[in-house]
């Protein structure tokens, strides 16, 4: 549309396309043509918003009564995060790299369709001192990469990954392996 403040677009058919390229400021779209004033300012939407919730008087001020908030988070006493973990790092790596005897189980986190390796896992610890101990340390280097280390929350929906004993594996698994067969 050809008025300052519409910007609508006006699609032009063919036998009309030249009429169009000659004289651009003719074109208008429905809703000008209708008598539609678009306003003179763009409108201040947090103001309106601010505006209205004092109107309706819905604005909730304490935190506890609202009903969609959010539960603190419960972390596992005895697991830790790792991310940006290289394809290249191993069980026995990461054991050697927290200690021998700190670490049990490992679990390498993959995606759900492929099965490939995100690049982090979680791993179970010996004990609730072995996790301070480690996450104070803050980052870790896993061949030449900086790993960094945080703790596991627990979700409400999610059952415990090590729940099934699996047997550990080594490698990082590297997902399926999807072949053409065309």
């Amino acid at each position: 549309c050809s008025r300052s403040l519409c910007g609508v677009p006006v699609i032009v058919c063919n036998s009309c396309t030249k009429v169009a390229a000659d004289k651009p400021a003719s074109l208008m779209c429905e809703l000008c043509r209708e008598g539609y004033l678009a306003p003179s300012e763009v409108p201040n939407l947090v103001a309106m918003k601010r505006k209205a919730e004092e109107i309706v008087g819905d604005k909730c001020t304490d935190p506890n009564q609202h009903r969609l908030s959010k539960k603190p988070k419960v972390y596992y006493k005895d697991r830790i995060f790792l991310r940006r973990v290289p394809l290249t790092a191993t069980f026995t790596k990461i054991k050697k790299l927290l200690g021998e005897d700190k670490v049990e189980r490992l679990m390498w986190l993959v995606d759900k369709k492929s099965g490939a390796f995100y690049g982090s896992c979680v791993v179970l610890l010996s004990s609730p001192s072995d996790v301070k101990q480690i996450l104070e340390r803050s980052s870790l280097v896993v061949d030449k990469k900086r790993v960094k280390v945080s703790e596991v929350f627990k979700k409400d929906d999610e059952e415990d990954l090590f729940q099934h004993l699996a047997p550990q594996k080594e490698y990082p698994p590297i997902g399926a392996v999807m072949l053409n067969t065309q």
